[in-house]
């Protein structure tokens, strides 16, 4: 387990401040746990893996910050690999998903304090484990006006839509994968056969896929069919609408592969692309293990809230090297308030520090947003083409998304996959970093939904409620007075 610092250097914090940079809804524990994962599991994994990151979290709201330097450099020799030498990297998800079918609620109270530590333990030392070499994903991400993927691809391929369609994914994310299953199922649904089999593997396999670092959310089978029946409801030949689906991802596949061999384009770049593809594939896994790990920290947490006077709420300001201490009958009560208050934690490759209340000040100082609200017009990389105004709704937190109002412009740091239902109702979507691989362009291409990405500040710069014009063809966000 990783060890706690005694310190960490505010010249570091105030640096880094200008770096790379993400924003989560997020519990302490939940953020830590990743950034374990990126950061200590990589380096004891990987000779190519970050040094730094650190994060100020304040009303459930988290800053995250790593050094754009060290992106490059890992970016940088991965550009120089094989295909083979990268996917060789990637460690299997198998062990880790084996024991979460093992892992239930009704077993921990058969355990002893010892015992159901060790569990915990063994589930925490996975989760940081086997997530951590698809962390090397993000150096292929990008921050500004150019991304650096598509100006490298774009030396050989001058037609931005060509570009596109070589840089799309051509598997099933985890919530496509889960749409088809419900449309398979309402295909049977609709034909009078009897599903119930169906809705408990829907349950069984995809419970968590609406759970992100902050809110955990079970979706049971009955809910599932639910979905399946407004799916029926709303749709005359549901059998089509699958054909359809399934049709388009071999579309994609087929333009791709015709593309690559009509283009002529390099070796390098054809290997350049592979990885990119990979990347998104390692991403979206990626994502649904950690999805998955959130369901599973809830229980735990909740158990240990059962053995102690601790409420599970404190217990998210807590880091997992403190939970022995707790379940051991230690007070720690008042630091959890004092992070509660305010928290700032940092990883490296030797260890975390974690502090709160007045003795993070020193680290928020550089944590507040300079002001932007005499900016005129944003700039930023073209995701999906298009064109639109509308009203703006910067979107923070997932509570936030319940307001979110058919044709208003989606203004966020970066979007994930419970984006994609108000992404569905925006008239564009404007978002502070991405790639053209990211969730955000991926996503909005599929729905077609003008999309800039990469601005930096447009969460700070634009004001809820203004109008704006999203000119997705030239990457430009303009305000309207």
């Amino acid at each position: 387990m990783t060890q706690k610092l005694d310190s960490f250097s505010t010249e570091i914090v105030k640096d880094l401040t200008k770096s790379f940079n993400k924003a989560f809804h997020s519990k302490v524990f939940t953020l830590i746990a990743s950034s374990e994962s990126e950061i200590y599991a990589l380096a004891q994994l990987s000779k190519q893996h970050y040094d730094t990151c650190f994060s100020f979290i304040k009303e459930e709201e988290s800053q995250w910050y790593m050094a754009s330097d060290k992106v490059k450099e890992i970016r940088e020799w991965v550009l120089k690999q094989d295909y083979s030498t990268i996917k060789e990297l990637n460690t299997t998800w198998q062990e880790y998903l084996q024991l979460t079918k093992k892992i239930n609620i009704d077993q921990f109270k058969q355990l002893s304090n010892k015992e159901f530590y060790q569990l915990f333990e063994k589930f925490y030392i996975q989760y940081v484990l086997v997530g951590s070499l698809a962390y090397i994903t993000d150096c292929f991400m990008s921050t500004g006006e150019k991304d650096w993927l598509e100006e490298l691809i774009g030396q050989e391929v001058k037609d931005k839509d060509k570009l596109r369609t070589l840089t799309s994914p051509v598997h099933l994310s985890f919530t496509l994968e889960a749409e088809y299953q419900l449309l398979k199922a309402a295909v049977e649904s609709s034909k009078g056969k009897d599903i119930n089999e169906k809705l408990k593997d829907l349950e069984n396999n995809f419970h968590w896929i609406q759970n992100n670092y902050h809110n955990v959310y079970y979706i049971t089978a009955e809910e599932f069919g639910t979905k399946i029946k407004k799916i029926i409801d709303e749709h005359q030949d549901v059998k089509f609408l699958l054909k359809e689906k399934e049709e388009h991802l071999v579309q994609v596949k087929k333009e791709r592969e015709d593309l690559i061999n009509s283009l002529g384009i390099s070796d390098d770049i054809k290997n350049i692309l592979k990885i990119a593809r990979l990347f998104t594939k390692w991403k979206d896994i990626r994502k649904s293990g950690v999805y998955i790990g959130m369901y599973y920290f809830d229980l735990f947490l909740e158990e240990v809230s059962r053995r102690t006077d601790y409420t599970r709420e404190n217990l998210t300001f807590a880091v997992f090297n403190e939970i022995e201490e707790i379940l051991n009958g230690q007070n720690i009560k008042e630091k959890l308030a004092k992070r509660k208050e305010q928290c700032f934690f940092a990883v490296t490759t030797k260890g975390y520090f974690i502090c709160g209340g007045k003795d993070a000040e020193k680290y928020f100082t550089f944590s507040k947003p300079e002001e932007k609200q005499n900016v005129t017009e944003l700039r930023g990389v073209v995701a999906a083409t298009g064109y639109a105004c509308g009203r703006v709704r910067i979107i923070r937190k997932t509570s936030e998304m319940k307001d979110f109002q058919t044709g208003e412009i989606l203004v966020t740091n970066q979007t994930t996959p419970e984006f994609v239902p108000i992404m569905k109702k925006a008239a564009a979507v404007i978002t502070e970093q991405g790639g053209i691989t990211s969730h955000a362009a991926i996503v909005s291409r599929e729905l077609k939904v003008p999309c800039i990405i990469g601005t930096k500040i447009a969460t700070t710069a634009l004001m809820n409620g203004e109008n704006v014009e999203v000119d997705a063809n030239n990457g430009i966000v303009r305000r309207l007075r």
